[in-house]
């Protein structure tokens, strides 16, 4: 067997017998079954205003075949409506799963002493750290597969039998919620190969978490406080018209509001005041929403929420902020139409984000660990 086999398969015995471990997938096998009940109550709630709306709609179309109208026909709820809840559940807490494997996966060894005696046996150092970190992987992976097929589980015993791009949408949001937690896994152990002790381990990757959590909240005062206040969203220009035609002198009909003020001219022209979109408005709030999207890529919360915002919530795009600054309320609570293709791409940035930040952690701790001088 391989000697990253043989570590990774030690390390996957002891997290199985780590009381820690053990203690806070239990935790988080509770907050799961509590955010699917909570879910599939309010799944049922829209089911029910959904029968409610399909019968007056039928009554509707009954009314309309003698009228020769047309009827209001609703659209039926997913049932991935109830993954919103497990997924705000997740983002909240589901870290800690990942922080609390990975935060002394390497300064519990230097604590012990252990790590010279794993050292001096005729192990390389990669094979070394390359087995730890699939041993916590593997067993990362398998505790969210664990919780995700719970929650299929209460699903299918309420009666709740998902669809072919349900399964699929589901599938998908599995991988990202794997992918978000090997990056705070890999967070963590960066920490623990940079730590001198697992109390310092625990307070740089609690750090990042705290970073990765309020990051997003503060990224426009950020942007206001360098680039300054949005301008105007609207500008005023006066444009002369002529009374008797209501025309403006270019020949075309002029748009706005008669200004009192500026009276009649010698020909009985009027001054009108044209409110038009102020574009320096516009440019100001496409360069904020730009930047401010790319800087909230470095928290990986933020990365999961706008991945659930589009795999399970259905929207168009992972982001609330549309180029004018405004909240689009277009896409909020509406049925999707994208495919499945479409949705990844459109969090890709996302994705490649968790990736890098993943590749990263683990880079550091490799790197940290095969020049560690443990005398």
């Amino acid at each position: 067997m391989m000697p990253e086999l043989i570590v990774a398969k030690k390390e996957f015995k002891d997290y199985l017998t780590s009381k820690r471990f053990l203690l806070i997938f239990g935790v988080l096998i509770w907050i799961t079954i509590a955010a699917v009940i909570s879910g599939l109550s309010s799944y049922n709630s829209e089911l029910g205003s959904y029968n409610s709306m399909l019968s007056r709609a039928s009554t509707m179309v009954a009314n309309a075949t003698f009228q020769g109208g047309n009827a209001f026909q609703p659209t039926m709820p997913s049932m991935l409506l109830i993954f919103e809840n497990f997924s705000t559940s997740f983002i909240t807490i589901g870290w800690l799963l990942a922080i609390a494997i990975g935060f002394d996966l390497i300064s519990k060894e230097k604590e012990t002493g252990s790590l010279k005696l794993l050292l001096a046996r005729p192990t390389y150092r990669d094979s070394i750290i390359n087995g730890k970190i699939i041993g916590a992987v593997s067993i990362l992976v398998v505790s969210l597969l664990a919780t995700f097929l719970i929650a299929l589980a209460i699903l299918l015993f309420a009666g709740v039998v998902p669809t072919g791009d349900d399964l699929a949408r589901l599938a998908m949001f599995f991988v990202m919620i794997v992918l978000f937690s090997v990056a705070f896994l890999a967070i963590g152990i960066a920490a623990s190969a940079i730590a001198k002790n697992s109390t310092i381990s625990i307070l740089l990757a609690i750090g990042f978490v705290a970073f990765s959590l309020i990051l997003p909240s503060f990224t426009g005062s950020i942007y206001e406080g360098i680039m300054g206040q949005s301008p105007s969203a609207m500008s005023m220009s006066s444009a002369v018209t002529a009374s008797s035609s209501s025309t403006s002198t270019s020949g075309t009909a002029a748009s706005g509001t008669f200004d009192p003020a500026s009276g009649g001219g010698p020909n009985g022209n009027r001054s009108m005041i044209q409110m038009t979109v102020n574009p320096e408005y516009t440019s100001y709030w496409t360069t904020r929403n730009q930047v401010t999207e790319l800087v909230n890529l470095l928290s990986p919360t933020n990365d999961l929420n706008g991945i659930s915002r589009v795999v399970v919530s259905g929207e168009s795009g992972p982001t609330e902020n549309s180029a004018s600054g405004q909240f689009d309320f277009s896409s909020r609570g509406m049925t999707s139409s994208t495919t499945l293709s479409e949705s990844l791409s459109s969090i890709l940035p996302q994705v490649l984000a968790l990736l890098v930040m993943s590749i990263a952690g683990f880079g550091i701790a490799y790197a940290k660990f095969v020049r560690m001088d443990v005398r």
